[in-house]
């Protein structure tokens, strides 16, 4: 039988320690790697490291000898630690701009509306619009506010399929 981990067991980090090389980090899930040095320019080297610390399974804080404080996000250190996880995250994003201009597309043409009037009701550029409707850009919340507030809809429809129900 495989081996059940704990939730989310790729962000949660078990152990830091140095390294010639940069700070050594083990996963919950086993994964280990090194982040470089050259990857936290607060630090300056191992040999300006004064200290290393694992406050919480979800951040490293490394302090300089010249009080320098560097805080090492899980995620950071994953991307140093695991070949698959930016090819993952860039999958996820591109998942979540696909959902959000499908969404988008749909509660457009629900209010029987262009792109073109959309976008001016939203004053977005209509290139704007087409980007985020196709996926290939992610809208700021403040764009995303504009385009809720122009179709006369909560923000939370833009978000979640099937809030209008």
């Amino acid at each position: 039988m495989k081996a059940v981990l704990v939730v989310n067991a790729d962000r949660m980090m078990t152990a830091a320690k140095t390294t010639r090389e940069g700070i050594q980090v083990t996963f919950a899930d086993g994964r280990t790697g090194v982040v470089p040095y050259a990857g936290v320019p607060e630090i300056k080297g191992a040999k300006n490291l004064k200290a290393i610390a694992l406050p919480n399974p979800y951040e490293i804080v490394l302090h300089g000898f010249g009080g320098e404080v560097a805080e090492l996000p899980w995620d950071f250190a994953r991307h140093y630690c695991d070949p698959s996880y930016e090819p993952r995250v860039r999958a996820t994003a591109a998942s979540g701009r696909e959902s959000i201009g499908n969404r988008l597309r749909e509660l457009r043409k629900a209010a029987g509306m262009t792109q073109d009037g959309l976008a001016a009701a939203a004053g977005i550029g209509r290139v704007t619009l087409v980007r985020i409707e196709g996926g290939e850009q992610s809208p700021r919340f403040e764009t995303l506010a504009a385009l809720s507030a122009a179709l006369g809809r909560p923000l939370a429809d833009l978000l979640v399929i099937g809030s209008d129900h």
